[in-house]
């Protein structure tokens, strides 16, 4: 299959729509009649698939979806420190709420142009045009889903703005969700199984955004929606749906939208976990950094936003940079240098330690048999020498930088220890190219954290054993600032892999090609697995079939538990593997919807996905229990009352007219 083209295609019209005015003109100086014709509608399409870029693979949109929830805080060099402490600055005013704002309501007026200039096409064939049409629903629909999560109320409109206006109003939830239920339900109908271009909308893409946006509506209405103010969140007091539409018609709606998807057949998960994000480890092993695969459209694919570091299909500062910010300090330690593979660290957000606990990792408490191989597909854990190698991927170090831990070289500062003697044991010599430079086991080693006298099984002699850094984590929060005791701090933590690319042209390059995966077949799975689950707003206690709720999570669980691909086990091992990942000791006697929200964080950690967790499900206490920094008891300020929605951009207040008593502010802000 073809990448789309529309990278090109649609700088052109993304040009068109400088200002950032909510009711924007699309076209400028363009003329009228090239987007009447079908070769002019194709490209305002491709155009409107190019405004994805405005939101997806920026730093603002993995830090307001990842960063201030249960599973996702931040490192040392944050640039948005209150999305996760909650923060006086996370403000109206604050640039990072815009970015999404505006993004997505550019993204909805180039919808709305081709929906509406379509019937004026008449040399494009119907079926053609229809499909043209339908594509560009089904991105309105993602856009205004998008919105109205992290709003509520927003200005709905389904007709292009032809010049800017200062006159807006904010429409009801439920009124927005019906137009994006029918849109889709119109690109269902209409939208082909597959495209031949990657990046285009599917029937199937049209049908799991449907099953998700049911699953949301069907814990609506909100307590704070059905609260007197200012804002009015409803247009009906009891959430106005489709004739006959309920909350639990909502919760089957999405689970047979989510189920026909599964049963399409045109979808398939992949055997192993990290093949939807990386080539295979080979040799390196299953630890080691991520490579971009050859083919981002697999068979688990179901929708992705393009980018591409091909010549003439992006744009300078335009480029994906997700693989910088969940990146943990590596190229400072002997042996290494920043390079392509391992990435630029901006070390912008960690995992929490609740997330780095998700993982039913091993077996036993041996620790030599893997059993839920989604941790090793999520996170890097080894880095290997690499100091000295030449080349526009790497920033050259000396070759001192090959030399062992010392203490005649004075670095033993630099390789972590539990305290004691340090590095006396390793007493000179140097890393080879592609040595352990830096390890991360993900578990203490040796069982005792630390230990006194020599030898004995314990963390520190393990340690010394070793002439390279080893990294351990710490075992409760707050895991400290900055140590050199050898535990997780801000600097160094287990590293998100899932976003690396190695296909930028050199080792500081943010113009990143990854395509970003928006929807894939394990969330569809886990997505009924929800519905079927049925839980109310704010409550743990599935009403639905239990039964119902493992046929849907087994798959996605069996396959974390495949083995002989990434680790060599034999395929007894395999088999026992996935019989014990479903056992009483592996799963809850009861599933609820905490655990549903744990098995979605083992599947999706980073994916964009968490805040929209924690929002649908009324599940806000994660946030206090398990984020240290946004936590009250520990000072941070996280208020569900208050954090349950986002600020709605003081620009865009300030430029209606009327201001605040036209377009109020959300309650709280």
């Amino acid at each position: 299959m073809k990448k789309a083209t529309y990278m090109l295609l649609g700088l052109a019209l993304a040009g068109l729509t400088a200002c950032v005015d909510l009711h924007e003109k699309l076209v400028g100086n363009v003329t009228t009649q090239y987007f009447a014709s079908g070769a002019g509608l194709d490209a305002a399409v491709m155009g409107d698939y190019s405004l994805q870029r405005g939101f997806w693979g920026r730093e603002e949109a993995l830090t307001t979806t990842e960063y201030g929830t249960d599973l996702g805080t931040t490192g040392d060099q944050p640039n948005y420190k209150y999305i996760d402490t909650y923060a006086g600055g996370l403000s109206a005013a604050e640039p990072i709420f815009s970015y999404p704002w505006n993004a997505f309501f550019r993204a909805i007026n180039s919808s709305n142009a081709v929906i509406g200039r379509a019937p004026g096409v008449t040399d494009m064939a119907p079926a053609t045009k229809a499909q043209r049409v339908g594509e560009a629903k089904f991105l309105r629909a993602l856009d205004y889903f998008m919105l109205v999560r992290w709003y509520g109320p927003v200005p709905l409109s389904t007709v292009e703005a032809q010049g800017a206006s200062t006159a807006a109003h904010r429409s009801p939830v439920d009124s927005i969700y019906l137009q994006i239920v029918q849109d889709l339900r119109d690109a269902i109908s209409v939208l082909p199984a597959t495209q031949n271009n990657q990046g285009r909308a599917t029937k199937g893409a049209a049908q799991a955004l449907l099953a998700k946006v049911l699953l949301t509506r069907a814990y609506h209405p909100y307590p704070y929606e059905l609260a007197s103010g200012v804002v009015q969140f409803l247009a009906s007091p009891t959430f106005l749906r489709e004739t006959g539409a309920t909350s639990a018609t909502d919760f089957a709606g999405a689970k047979a939208e989510a189920d026909s998807v599964i049963a399409s057949g045109t979808f398939s998960l992949l055997p192993v976990y990290e093949d939807n994000f990386c080539t295979r480890m080979g040799a390196r092993g299953p630890g080691s950094y991520c490579n971009l695969p050859s083919n981002e459209n697999n068979s688990e694919l179901i929708w992705s936003v393009q980018f591409s570091t091909v010549a003439g299909q992006f744009a300078i500062n335009n480029g994906n940079t997700d693989f910088v910010y969940f990146l943990s300090f590596y190229d400072d330690r002997q042996g290494m240098e920043r390079d392509c593979n391992n990435g630029r660290a901006f070390r912008r957000g960690r995992p929490t330690l609740y997330a780095r606990n998700l993982w039913q990792r091993w077996t036993d408490s041996t620790h030599s048999v893997v059993l839920d191989s989604r941790y090793d597909g999520t996170f890097q854990s080894v880095w290997y020498a690499n100091a000295t190698t030449t080349g526009a991927c790497y920033q050259v170090q000396g070759a001192g930088r090959l030399a062992h831990y010392t203490v005649a070289g004075n670095n033993c500062s630099f390789l972590p220890t539990w305290g004691g003697t340090g590095c006396t044991l390793n007493t000179g010599g140097n890393f080879a190219l592609g040595d352990t430079a830096m390890f991360q086991p993900g578990y203490t080693v040796n069982g005792a954290a630390s230990c006194t006298g020599a030898g004995g099984a314990c963390s520190q002699a393990f340690r010394q054993s070793k002439f390279y850094a080893v990294v351990e984590p710490c075992v409760a929060e707050p895991c400290p600032q900055q140590t050199t005791i050898g535990q997780y701090d801000w600097f160094r933590y287990p590293t998100i892999k899932k976003f690396q690319d190695d296909q930028r042209p050199d080792f500081n390059n943010q113009d990143g090609g990854r395509d970003i995966i928006v929807m894939r077949l394990a969330d569809v799975y886990l997505t009924a697995a929800e519905a079927a689950c049925a839980a109310g707003y704010n409550s743990a206690s599935c009403t639905g079939s239990q039964a119902a709720i493992l046929a849907e999570v087994t798959p996605v669980r069996q396959r974390a538990a495949d083995c002989q691909i990434a680790y060599g086990c034999s395929a007894a091992t395999e088999a026992a593997n996935k019989i014990m990942i479903l056992d009483a000791t592996h799963m809850p006697a009861t599933i609820d919807l905490e655990w549903i929200l744990d098995e979605r964080g083992r599947e999706l950690l980073g994916e964009y996905q968490r805040w929209f967790d924690l929002a649908r499900t009324g599940l806000w206490h994660r946030v206090s229990d398990y984020n240290w920094e946004a936590s009250p008891a520990h000072g941070g300020f996280f208020n569900p009352a208050k954090h349950d929605l986002r600020p709605i951009p003081q620009t865009q207040i300030d430029n209606t007219a009327g201001g605040v008593s036209s377009f109020p502010q959300n309650p709280g802000y």
